[in-house]
């Protein structure tokens, strides 16, 4: 018998009132984030917003426990140095600024210049 933790307002992480507080602040901005365990491999989404699900064209359920390296969301023209820095970031816990160019779930590219 498995036992998989409960999904509460669209993320999978255990109780945590940091996280809720997090949402909370940022989600009722219309911001475009995703919130990703630091402490396991690969850095799984553990929660993404409704406005990053709609620039990305995924539902939020698509996009849960992938990677926050956003694997998912690479494409031809995604240069191998701005997935090396946001690997670099994430991996490292550093704070950064890189442009690195992604897709959406049709295909679409968007370039995007910060990612903090």
């Amino acid at each position: 018998m498995a036992f998989g933790m409960p999904v509460r307002r669209g993320h999978i992480a255990p109780q945590n009132t940091y996280i809720d507080t997090l949402i909370r602040k940022f989600d009722g901005q219309q911001a475009r984030f995703i919130i990703a365990n630091a402490v396991k491999p690969n850095k799984p989404i553990i929660y993404c917003s409704d406005g990053f699900c709609e620039l990305f064209g995924f539902t939020r359920g698509q996009l849960l426990i992938k990677s926050a390296l956003l694997y998912i969301l690479h494409g031809e023209l995604t240069s191998r140095a701005s997935i090396k820095a946001l690997h670099n970031a994430l991996c490292n816990d550093v704070e950064s600024e890189l442009n690195i160019r992604l897709y959406r779930k049709d295909g679409a590219k968007l370039e995007l210049l910060k990612i903090l």
